[in-house]
């Protein structure tokens, strides 16, 4: 019986060092990607669009008179607070609030925008109802559930602003850009910027890394766009060079 124990200890033993190497492996991994990552200062772009720096990611804040729309939400809510609050903006002149995916350095501070109206993309739901997931069986999650689901393509109206949705999967099952007023692309994490021009984020961070690569196409393929704004490798405003081949 002793015997039995000290080979199911053993074992025990075994594969909970496996693990430990998987995720310390995988942490690692983490780390030394994310230090390519180039976010903007918190600071204003135009006159009407604000960028907000928490630690890796950015937050795009763009104005409407007295109201604000909020693109994804960055990690930390008292550090976002506090850069908006550099900035001027009250949390609760924010509106809408639109999520380009829901991993956590998109989500973290959705919680500082309670009295906004959210909205992401219908395929998104995948990623926070357990049905899929990035990592093993670790899925998304966000601390709300009073979300309004986009369609591809389908465009709402706020104010003066028009926002289009364009679904570009990869990334997560929902990935999704947003196109305000036909001129600003805000691209999350569809694609990096490099040396002024759109370029695969490291495969580590996609879901399905060859979709994600096709789906850099979807955003080549926008007309009018004169800005494309990422979540991690700041921005261009010279889209058609940005996005040319």
């Amino acid at each position: 019986m002793n015997k039995i124990l000290k080979r199911i200890l053993i074992i025990i033993a075994i594969i909970i060092g496996i693990l430990v190497l998987v995720f310390v492996g995988f942490f690692l991994k983490l780390k030394s990607e994310m230090s390519g990552f180039t976010p903007m200062e918190t600071g204003k772009i135009t006159d009407d669009i604000f960028v907000v720096k928490d630690d890796f990611a950015n937050v795009f804040i763009i104005q409407d008179s007295t109201q604000y729309i909020v693109i994804d939400c960055a990690t930390d809510k008292a550090n976002v607070a506090k850069q908006m609050e550099k900035l001027g903006i009250d949390p609760d002149k924010v509106t809408t609030v639109f999520l380009t995916h829901t991993d956590t350095d998109h989500v973290g501070a959705l919680g500082l925008f309670d009295k906004a109206k959210l909205y992401m993309s219908k395929e998104e739901v995948q990623m926070i109802n357990g049905k899929k997931s990035k990592f093993l069986w670790f899925g998304n999650s966000i601390s709300r559930a009073d979300y309004i689901l986009l369609e591809d393509r389908q465009t709402i109206q706020i104010g003066n602003l028009k926002i289009e949705s364009i679904l570009a999967p990869g990334h997560t099952s929902g990935m999704t850009a947003y196109l305000i007023n036909d001129k600003y692309l805000f691209t999350g994490d569809i694609a990096s910027l490099k040396e002024g021009k759109i370029a695969p984020i490291p495969a580590f961070f996609n879901m399905d890394n060859d979709q994600a690569i096709k789906s850099m196409d979807i955003i080549r393929y926008i007309p009018a766009a004169e800005y494309i704004f990422t979540a991690h490798w700041g921005y261009s405003d010279d889209y058609k060079t940005a996005v040319t081949n």
